[in-house]
């Protein structure tokens, strides 16, 4: 019974795929033909202005809702003077443009004027879309997430897109998107100075092999309004180690696997002490990574994960030191032992509970931190600490509460 239902699930993400892929591709068409009609020059023009009412609305916002005391009128009045910046710029942009492509009504430039302002326009709509659908996939809502990621038009746009681009829109979306990354004071394994970033091998191939078990997670923590995005890695099969602050509040987290779709997951462990959760999802086909030894100090591994809930990461990390200390929980409620690696590494929003692998691709610990005064200084729960929960992953079935979500 439980394997037809996922059989019709997957039949209604596909048909839901099939209308968002039309409703997509009927959207690019119009917005080709309509740069095609205006030129290169008002369509220029007119995303020029856009730009600049984003600008212009990014540093009003804070003022217009300083204003307003009531938050949910503060709410209404700061996105309702975002729109009107943003329309008002795109009509001064194009009114500009249009001026100006007067002048090229009896030019033989007049074709080449209305390829190239079909072709920006094409890529503006497709850069929106993606954008769009960064959006809507880190409200962490399942059916969405699901359809989203099985649509073959927004997949090619994914491909087509610079992973440059993808991330600088990822780091749009954001500042609406909580990662919770905790951020700690003190200098944990005696590490008081800023360290340079080590140099290593990220795509060899036990490393290529073992980011393909490599997920990014989002969420909706409906009691604290806000939604949650970070990394998780297969630790055995249908489960995957995340942190618990990634999925706290969370009831129905979506799991994204490289190179496939969003599925729905249920998390089946969670503890706050030590920031870990297990999240059982029906259906994937990623491999389990194995989990090795604890590094050693000086040692080079990778950090693998997706910064800001965007595209794939993999970068450099490398072991400064590992200590058992006191850690605060989740909430900062209370402090317990963990045993933890100091890393020298570019820790992101967004690597929340990815997984810290040696060189010949296994797991070596969890990314649950960054340093909050040091650069380029992240923390890792060791082997050793995820060793105990990754043994009884495979037994983990039974829902359980992820508690209250963080706010961020």
């Amino acid at each position: 019974m439980e394997a037809r239902g996922d059989t019709d699930d997957t039949e209604d993400d596909m048909g839901e795929a099939w209308i968002l892929d039309l409703l997509l591709l009927v959207l690019l068409a119009s917005y080709v033909v309509a740069g095609y009609r205006r030129g290169l020059l008002h369509s220029a023009f007119a995303l020029l202005g856009v730009a600049a009412g984003a600008v212009v609305a990014y540093f009003a916002i804070p003022l217009v809702g300083s204003w307003v005391p009531e938050p949910m009128w503060r709410i209404v009045a700061t996105v309702f003077a975002a729109i009107a910046l943003v329309i008002f710029g795109h009509s001064f942009g194009a009114s500009i443009g249009r001026s100006i492509r007067s002048g090229l009504k009896r030019s033989p430039l007049r074709f080449v004027d209305r390829v190239l302002g079909a072709i920006v326009n094409g890529v503006a709509a497709a850069l929106m879309a993606a954008l769009l659908a960064l959006s809507v996939t880190a409200l962490g809502v399942p059916a969405l997430s699901q359809a989203i990621g099985a649509s073959t038009v927004l997949r090619g746009i994914s491909d087509l897109t610079p992973d440059p681009v993808e991330g600088f829109l990822a780091q749009l979306r954001a500042t609406v998107v909580d990662d919770g990354l905790p951020l700690i004071t003190e200098a944990l394994g005696g590490i008081t100075t800023s360290p340079d970033l080590p140099r290593g091998e990220t795509s060899t191939d036990a490393l290529i092999t073992a980011a393909a078990s490599v997920v990014r997670i989002t969420g909706n923590a409906y009691e604290c309004g806000q939604n949650q995005t970070g990394s998780g890695f297969v630790v055995a099969a249908d489960r995957v180690v995340t942190n618990a602050h990634v999925v706290a509040g969370v009831t129905e987290p979506v799991v994204e696997v490289p190179g496939g779709g969003a599925l729905a997951g249920r998390v089946v462990y969670f503890d706050p002490a030590t920031d870990v959760a297990v999240i059982a999802v029906s259906g994937m086909t990623a491999r389990p990574l194995p989990v090795a030894p604890n590094l050693e100090r000086g040692a080079v591994g990778v950090v693998d994960g997706y910064p800001y809930g965007g595209p794939f990461s993999t970068r450099p990390a490398k072991v400064l030191s590992i200590a058992t200390t006191s850690v605060d929980d989740i909430y900062g409620d209370s402090a317990s032992s963990r045993e933890i690696y100091t890393l020298a590494a570019d820790v992101r929003e967004g690597n929340s509970g990815g997984p810290l692998l040696s060189t010949d691709g296994a797991v070596v610990g969890v990314v649950f931190a960054k340093s909050a005064d040091l650069a380029n200084v992240g923390y890792a729960l060791t082997a050793n600490e995820l060793a105990p929960v990754a043994a009884q992953a495979p037994s983990l079935t039974e829902t359980v509460a992820s508690g209250a979500c963080v706010r961020g």
